[in-house]
């Protein structure tokens, strides 16, 4: 049971930490503007779909086969989150818009 209480918890954990991440977006977006937020709503895009298949993953791996079946909703919630990552476009388009603010941020000055 250890395995299963350790991935509730990841799983928490991972659902407060993109919930913070959406508010401090919603946040930055209501005081100052959607561009100022660009880069949490680049992150909140990665982060949620695949914090969801995640959990969802888990959710389908501890019902065994019947987590597959028509049983349960669970494969269908799967496809379902997984269309996500590449509706709004592909997690490597947003990840370089991530990773090229995060070098703007230590290049010298010109």
């Amino acid at each position: 049971h250890s395995v299963w209480e350790q991935r509730i918890a990841r799983a928490r954990i991972d659902i407060e930490m993109t919930r913070l991440l959406c508010l401090k977006a919603a946040d930055m977006m209501d005081k100052a503007g959607n561009k100022a937020a660009q880069l949490e709503i680049a992150m909140i895009k990665v982060q949620a779909p695949t914090m969801a298949l995640q959990i969802l993953d888990d959710a389908i791996q501890a019902h065994g086969g019947a987590g597959v079946s028509g049983d349960f909703a669970l494969a269908h919630d799967w496809a379902a989150v997984r269309t996500l990552r590449f509706a709004d476009g592909p997690d490597e388009v947003h990840a370089r818009a991530i990773a090229r603010a995060e070098f703007r941020k230590y290049e010298a000055p010109r």
